[in-house]
């Protein structure tokens, strides 16, 4: 029965939205499985397609690296960034207004076979050496790195900390969940990894530039209609990831 209500909103919502369409510049940069530039799709993609369907808004993707996508929704080149934490951008020269919430972030630990072991808390991996993207801050773990409780061991990305993690050169990693569930199911020789405990997890919304605020009541609509509906479990779903 929901995903017939859904549906039917979804047409209904086209109809009405139609007469009020907007085009709206998204900024996307390459990251599996929120978005795979090749070939145009990635979870981000998806939800964004369905809620064009609702709105009946027109989502113009452009794919940029990550610094430069930055810099254009500063100067209002980008209207719109999906999957971002207004805790991330609060001290970017323009932060943005978020829409409710559509998904999580979650940073979760992944072990080399037969490594793994229970983290309830930080203080559980004392004598350690952890791999982390370089450049990525966890607020948590920042006295044990600099007391040196916890040993830190960067990589580029989450690609290469994953192929450290399986050559054995890493006995643990933390990494971004979605990431790691995409990409074990896409690479069979991570089969034997091993996903641990949950270290930090973050409501990720759209962010809208502040010109663009008139977009948020009608995307917040659809959103929270898509969370009822199982919608966007179902995409995420679709890639490997549940959160």
């Amino acid at each position: 029965m929901k995903n017939l209500l859904y549906a039917a909103c979804c047409v209904l919502g086209g109809w009405f939205a139609s007469a009020h369409a907007d085009t709206v510049k998204v900024g996307f940069y390459n990251y599996p499985p929120m978005m795979i530039e090749k070939g145009q799709s990635g979870i981000y993609q998806d939800i964004l397609d369905e809620l064009s369907k609702i709105t009946g808004h027109h989502f113009q993707i452009t794919y940029f690296p990550y610094p430069r996508l930055a810099r254009q929704f500063d100067i209002g080149e980008i209207d719109l960034e999906p999957g971002v934490f207004p805790g991330w951008v609060k001290q970017q020269k323009v932060p943005g207004v978020f829409s409710v919430p559509f998904g999580k972030v979650v940073d979760v630990l992944v072990f080399a076979p037969g490594k793994h072991f229970s983290v309830t808390t930080p203080r559980d991996l004392s004598g350690k050496t952890l791999g982390l993207v370089r450049g990525y801050a966890y607020p948590d773990l920042r006295e044990m790195f600099d007391n040196g409780t916890v040993h830190r061991a960067d990589a580029l990305n989450e690609i290469q900390l994953l192929a450290m993690l399986a050559g054995g050169r890493m006995d643990q990693i933390l990494i971004n969940k979605a990431v790691a569930q995409y990409t074990i199911r896409e690479v069979p020789k991570y089969s034997e990894l091993v996903l641990g405990d949950v270290l930090g997890a973050f409501d990720v919304s759209m962010r809208v530039h502040p010109g663009k605020k008139a977009l948020l009541p009608k995307l917040d609509e659809a959103i929270v209609g898509m969370k009822r509906s199982g919608a966007i479990a179902r995409i995420y779903a679709k890639y490997g990831v549940s959160l």
